[in-house]
């Protein structure tokens, strides 16, 4: 399938919310009092509560309805944002998602704190690359290091958090890189819990395609598909200290496969330099010496 890009900034003031990124899909229409619109209904005044239930780490999924008229819906809100915030979002994006998709039967909504993807197509019964909906975000400015260079020092950010987010029980990770004579980088990479480790990798796998692909150099970028995402910026913007602090730089940079990324339709959005949030809180640190 043949890479298929769209330019687009829809920038929009809301409760909980910054700005919101649609990718709207294509597996049909529904119409004004129709089931599917009343099982869409149900799924919004429910799954924002069940996504900040005490068992759900901030992530749900959940199905009303049979086909034609099925809703299939995931939520996932960042692993760093509070539960009232989760929740105010989803909401958010569900009211987003009537709006900037008007009577699609597929739409994923992207925002800081969370993303909201539903459907008529069962996508919960897979987790691959295919069968997510990409979007791409990056800083209109470019680091003026040699490409080599910050392509070592993207690597290690990426490869460092990427491990640690798979391998924890929450599939979630920060981090902050600081090496010598290169500037210091800040990284968020999230799965959704429910994928086993191996899942997570592959998933982040297409992630680190898909940047050095198409957002190598820039000083701030997000990848965001449904299971996996990535950002990185050059200053801090979690709420916390990051949980992983990486002090030395990979060897080397493997050959990237870009295949997959080739073949990945993908929406790219412009996005807009913001100045960076107050002081973090301190949260514990742990060092890591690169992977």
């Amino acid at each position: 399938m043949a890479m298929v890009i769209f330019t687009l900034l829809l920038l929009r003031l809301l409760p909980f919310v910054a700005a919101q990124w649609p990718v709207c899909g294509n597996s049909g229409n529904y119409t004004s009092n129709s089931t599917y619109l009343s099982n869409l209904g149900l799924l919004s005044a429910t799954l924002p509560k069940k996504a900040v239930s005490e068992a759900t780490q901030l992530f749900t999924t959940d199905a009303v309805g049979h086909a034609p008229d099925a809703v299939f819906a995931l939520t996932l809100c960042n692993g760093n944002t509070t539960a009232e915030v989760c929740e105010g979002c989803l909401v958010t994006a569900f009211q987003d998602g009537l709006q900037l998709c008007a009577y699609n039967k597929d739409a994923t909504l992207y925002y800081d704190e969370c993303m909201l993807r539903y459907s008529n197509q069962n996508f919960l019964a897979t987790a691959t690359a295919g069968d997510q909906k990409w979007a791409m975000l990056s800083n209109s400015q470019n680091f003026p290091t040699s490409t080599y260079s910050f392509r070592l020092l993207l690597f290690t950010l990426l490869n460092s958090t990427g491990q640690s987010a798979a391998n924890s029980s929450t599939r979630f990770m920060t981090s902050r890189l600081d090496v010598s004579s290169f500037p210091t980088l800040y990284c968020l990479m999230e799965c959704t819990p429910d994928l086993t480790t191996e899942d997570c990798i592959a998933c982040f796998q297409v992630v680190s395609q898909l940047t050095f692909q198409y957002l190598a150099g820039s000083r701030g970028a997000r990848v965001l598909g449904t299971w996996c995402n990535m950002r990185y910026e050059i200053y801090p913007f979690f709420r916390e200290e990051p949980m992983l602090r990486i002090i030395n730089l990979a060897p080397e940079v493997p050959a990237i496969n870009n295949t997959t990324a080739e073949s990945t339709p993908v929406a790219m959005f412009g996005s807009l330099l913001v100045p960076p949030p107050p002081d973090p809180m301190v949260q514990t640190t742990v060092e890591q010496h690169g992977m």
